[in-house]
């Protein structure tokens, strides 16, 4: 979250403002702090993410909303949502922007569920799955993938008892630590003589370092674009009258 408030460059341009009434200043002034907020959020971000990020998803490049300013507060907060239909944002976000480890899945959840996943542990796409033009797995292999894991032989049942490492699961998969070699647990896809890996799991967090400047777009958009927004407000309400 970054709060676009009246300060600095901003306060003198207000406090600059002459021949007209004051009582419409204020108004003026939160019209043009949200206006600026949401060229942030709806512009400049989005540009930015699709900087750093490659070809995020629309899923990304929509996950940001503001918080409008009044005549009262002067400040618009452009902020990450944090809840959605699928996984909030900010858990994918805000590794991006502060750095650090990322959060657990919903597919790990299920893989944990299925009792192959252990919980400190986190999965990592293997060379054996395709990935999407955004260079994510694909939704219909995870799918494939999990619905799999629900017919694990002893896996999670009425007494909630944990799978063996080495299980067969359905479509040649396999999940456990294959022998020779120094390869590590994950899920496996048995294709002829050799094996690939699906997943592959950790037990440390993947960690992301410091890749969208969040901070560093909105104070720029704030110092470019909060001049000219306030002096159309202020037009636009002197040709009404005077009216908000």
């Amino acid at each position: 979250m970054l709060e676009i408030r009246r300060s600095g460059n901003m306060a003198d341009v207000i406090a600059s403002v002459r021949d007209v009434p004051a009582r419409i200043v204020p108004y003026a002034a939160s019209t043009a702090l949200t206006r600026t907020a949401q060229h942030a959020a709806k512009i400049e971000l989005p540009a930015e993410m699709r900087s750093v990020f490659g070809n995020p998803v629309a899923y990304t490049l929509n996950s940001l909303r503001i918080e409008p300013a009044t005549k009262d507060t002067l400040s618009a907060r452009v902020m990450v949502k944090t809840s959605a239909a699928g996984v909030a944002p900010e858990n994918f976000l805000l590794p991006q922007v502060e750095g650090g480890g990322r959060k657990h899945k919903r597919a790990e959840a299920a893989m944990r569920y299925a009792g192959v996943l252990g919980a400190g542990q986190f999965s990592m796409p293997g060379m054996g799955l395709s990935l999407d033009a955004n260079g994510n797995v694909k939704g219909a292999e995870v799918r494939t993938i999990l619905a799999a894991l629900k017919n694990i032989r002893g896996g999670v049942g009425a007494q909630g008892q944990k799978a063996g490492r080495g299980r067969k699961l359905a479509n040649d998969l396999f999940v456990g630590k294959p022998n020779g070699g120094n390869r590590p647990d994950g899920i496996w896809r048995r294709e002829g003589k050799r094996i690939r890996a699906l997943f592959v799991f950790t037990n440390d967090a993947p960690t992301y370092g410091k890749r969208l400047d969040f901070t560093g777009v909105v104070q720029r958009v704030a110092l470019q674009r909060f001049q000219p927004e306030f002096q159309k407000a202020m037009a636009a309400m002197v040709a009404r009258g005077g009216r908000a």
